[in-house]
């Protein structure tokens, strides 16, 4: 069963409750439970999933994960590209490994973070993550996921290598920024619509 937690923070100027933490244990025969997301929630930031904002209600714990898109303490908002392929090809890695190493417990935790530093002004005159105006406070500017087991010495194994340029430094706590979008350069309706992706 999945443990949540949330918090609530003031960034430039906005006061809002957030998701903070998700973390669960997960085995190759306890993760076939997840759903998909619940469209009459609203995470935090969420305006909708079309132009200009393209956002979309992401996991934190992945349906492919067992992750439940029913309960707001999962969901958090994100951008088209950062949910998928980021989000979705990682939480594909997982289940793919977790599934082949049976007799395993491993642990996966993905925290939302809001560092104020992280929000940068943008072109509308906000501050908004990866610079994307549609991507602020309270939507999270990255996410960071630890999967690990225990190993015979007590010591955690990080069983997915990370490239040190998408790591916390010194560990193997993969990052996931947040306000990628997936370009729509050229795309009739988008140009239309003046959206920020075309």
């Amino acid at each position: 069963m999945p443990a949540y937690t949330n918090v609530t923070l003031t960034v430039h100027g906005i006061t809002a409750t957030v998701p903070s933490t998700a973390s669960a244990i997960l085995k190759s025969d306890n993760m076939n439970d997840g759903r998909k997301v619940n469209g009459d929630i609203y995470p935090p930031g969420f305006v909708r999933g079309t132009c200009p904002e393209h956002h979309q209600r992401g996991h934190l714990i992945g349906k492919a994960l067992g992750g439940d898109g029913g309960d707001k303490n999962n969901l958090v908002t994100l951008t088209d590209g950062t949910n998928h392929p980021i989000m979705y090809e990682y939480e594909h890695l997982v289940h793919q490994y977790v599934k082949s190493h049976p007799n395993i417990d491993f642990y996966y935790i993905v925290s939302a973070k809001y560092d104020a530093n992280n929000y940068h002004l943008t072109t509308l005159g906000n501050y908004g993550a990866m610079h994307n105006p549609y991507c602020p406070f309270p939507c999270p500017e990255s996410l960071t996921i630890e999967f690990y087991y225990i190993d015979n010495n007590g010591h955690r194994s990080y069983p997915i290598s990370i490239p040190a340029n998408n790591a916390v430094f010194g560990t193997q706590t993969l990052i996931i920024p947040n306000g990628v979008y997936k370009f729509h350069e050229g795309h009739v309706v988008h140009v239309a619509n003046g959206c920020w992706a075309a």
